[in-house]
Formats: C-alpha cells, structure tokens, sequence
C-alpha cells in the first residue's frame, strides 16, 4: 500500500462514526460506477469487433464476387 493511501486511511479513522460511514458508502458507489463503466468497456469492445468483423467479412465476399465475375 502506497503512503498516500495509508495517509488516507489514517485521515478517515480519525473521522466522526457518521462521517465514516459516509465516506464508505461513496467509496461503494465509485466502486460501482467503475464496475458498471468496465463492463460497458467490455460490450463496446465486443460490439466494435463485431462491426470490424463484419466488415473484413463483408471485402471477403465483395472480392471473391468480383473474381467469379472476371473468371
């Protein structure tokens, strides 16, 4: 753990039980938000590696189309 952080851990067990508790249900909700934003992170990947796919597919066909039209 870096010294920030155990400063930051000193600094929040120094706080009132109310102010603590506070800090951990904020700490809980960007925890979440960070959790929700890396699975979006995930679909959008896969979603634009669908779309590439698709288009790399899409020259295949287009090429050998057009060869069977010149041969």
């Amino acid at each position: 753990m870096s010294s920030t952080a155990r400063e930051i851990i000193e600094r929040i067990k120094s706080l009132s039980t109310d102010e603590q508790q506070t800090v951990c249900e904020e700490i809980t909700r960007l925890a979440e938000n960070q959790r929700k934003w890396e699975a979006q992170q995930v679909k959008l990947r896969d979603m634009q590696a669908r779309h590439a796919g698709g288009g790399l597919l899409n020259r295949l066909l287009d090429e050998r189309t057009k060869e069977r039209a010149r041969g």
